[in-house]
């Protein structure tokens, strides 16, 4: 059994909504996919819809359909579009302005890698976070 193949899509903020594409490094296939949204999971259903419709035509063609695992990479608008984040609230959490990561969330600004890296540190804390389950377990009055 062959294992999948992964290929990179990269999701963008744009003007008018977002946008995914298969990255430069699968240039080699004889296809690219692409999907367009107003929100980035819109974007993302775009994206396998164009991927269902290309393998069904590579099927009616009798050509091989390739066993593709698609993984997204996302810039800064469309994780914050992606995931149900306040984006005030992870300004404050990570230490930045929270006018400018707004700017970066809605396509006005790029972050230079400074503060791209800044983001980066914040979301791996807050993952760090949830993952040592830090709720308490029990209604608040039996720890009184």
């Amino acid at each position: 059994m062959s294992m999948a193949r992964k290929i990179e899509v990269i999701v963008e903020t744009g003007k008018d909504g977002f946008a995914c594409f298969m990255s430069k490094k699968s240039d080699d296939l004889e296809f690219g996919l692409h999907g367009m949204g107003k929100n980035v999971r819109a974007a993302i259903d775009d994206f396998y819809a164009g991927r269902d419709f290309m393998y069904e035509y590579l099927r009616d063609e009798g050509k091989e359909v390739p066993d593709l695992e698609f993984y997204f990479v996302m810039d800064v608008g469309a994780f914050l579009n992606y995931y149900p984040i306040n984006v005030t609230a992870f300004a404050k959490y990570i230490g930045m302005n929270a006018s400018l990561l707004r700017q970066y969330a809605s396509g006005l600004k790029t972050p230079k890698e400074k503060n791209l890296e800044k983001i980066r540190e914040g979301i791996q804390l807050v993952a760090k976070d949830i993952a040592a389950g830090l709720l308490i377990d029990r209604p608040v009055l039996q720890y009184v």
